[in-house]
């Protein structure tokens, strides 16, 4: 990093070393004055004189190096750092000897800045390249199909099926974009937070009703024991929450299998479980399991866009809860929402 000190920079530094020697000149001339009120004798050669003057001289020139020393010079580090970090070098970092705490927390505080940046970057970047890839596979199919029915020779089957195929991709492309722009309201906390006192127990029964078709259809059973809560939060985001985990329960529960759903009220905190008897997730995939457009089950890839569960965490984030997931391989899962009754 090139640390020349600009013209102005240069001007500042000798401003204030003139500064300090003329207040050490000060000194010495404000003593002899006092001296000579207070009627001390006293004799000076020019040698003496001048010999105090050259001691003056060199303790401003200490303090002088002092003060560039141990402040101007880590202003001019931090000062070249955030010209680079303005150029979009995230890597950057800067350090010095000196012992000022001070500085120290200003140049900690500046690393971690940078640090941060640099990861909302990556996560930018690994977000844009994930949604092309994501809405670029239903727009791929959306055309291939639309180009088969324009052949006038298609079958009314087979026309259908392909009217499908595209109100299914289309279907996708809403769904990602409802997902993304919901995700995006809640990163930015652009969503007014609403808070409302309900039944949450009543509200986990709504839920359950809503997905009947679903659960219906793979002719599934609900163990459900729910105590009586009363809840303060917002009643519109944790209705998404219930929702979605009682849908992917739904998902990946086998053909007549069961879903158990338990609601305990406790003494600081209410406790929302989930299990389902479906495949379950080894260590990796639970490691993984709540990043963006993430999807463990290639075989289900086109009932989601790997947002849904990345929105569960960020809502109970957002209700100063925590999510966790309990789950072995061929065994089903068990996701646990806590939630803070204050």
């Amino acid at each position: 990093m090139n640390e020349k000190m600009s013209p102005r920079m240069r001007a500042y530094y000798s401003l204030i070393v003139v500064i300090i020697i003329l207040f050490s000149g000060a000194m010495v001339t404000g003593v002899l004055y006092l001296l000579n009120l207070l009627n001390v004798s006293y004799q000076l050669s020019i040698i003496t004189l001048i010999s105090i003057f050259v001691v003056a001289a060199v303790a401003g020139g200490m303090m002088s190096f002092f003060v560039g020393r141990r402040i101007l010079a880590p202003m001019l580090k931090l000062s070249k750092a955030s010209a680079e970090v303005a150029r979009g070098n995230f890597s950057i970092t800067v350090s010095d000897s000196s012992k000022l705490e001070e500085v120290q927390t200003t140049f900690r505080n500046f690393n971690a800045m940078v640090r941060e940046l640099n990861s909302i970057s990556t996560l930018s970047n690994d977000f844009v390249a994930n949604v092309s890839h994501e809405f670029k596979t239903p727009l791929t199919a959306i055309e291939g199909y639309a180009m088969l029915l324009q052949d006038p020779a298609l079958s009314q089957q087979e026309r259908g099926e392909y009217l499908d195929k595209i109100l299914l991709n289309i279907h996708r492309l809403t769904s990602l974009v409802g997902s993304i722009l919901m995700l995006s309201k809640i990163e930015s906390k652009s969503l007014a937070e609403q808070y409302t006192t309900f039944r949450l127990d009543e509200q986990l029964r709504q839920a359950v009703v809503s997905l009947e078709p679903a659960w219906s259809e793979k002719g599934l059973s609900f163990d459900v024991s729910l105590d009586e809560v009363t809840f303060c939060g917002c009643e519109s985001l944790l209705t998404h929450v219930w929702t979605n985990l009682l849908g992917n329960a739904i998902k990946f529960s086998p053909e007549g299998g069961q879903i158990r759903l338990r609601l305990l009220d406790q003494k600081q905190c209410v406790v929302v479980s989930v299990t389902d008897q479906g495949c379950g997730m080894s260590p990796e995939v639970q490691a993984r399991i709540f990043e963006k457009f993430y999807q463990a089950d290639s075989s289900h890839k086109a009932d989601g866009n790997g947002l849904g569960l990345s929105l569960v965490k960020r809502i109970v984030e957002l209700s100063d809860g925590v999510i966790e997931v309990v789950s072995e391989p061929g065994e089903g899962s068990t996701f646990r929402v806590i939630l803070p009754k204050s």
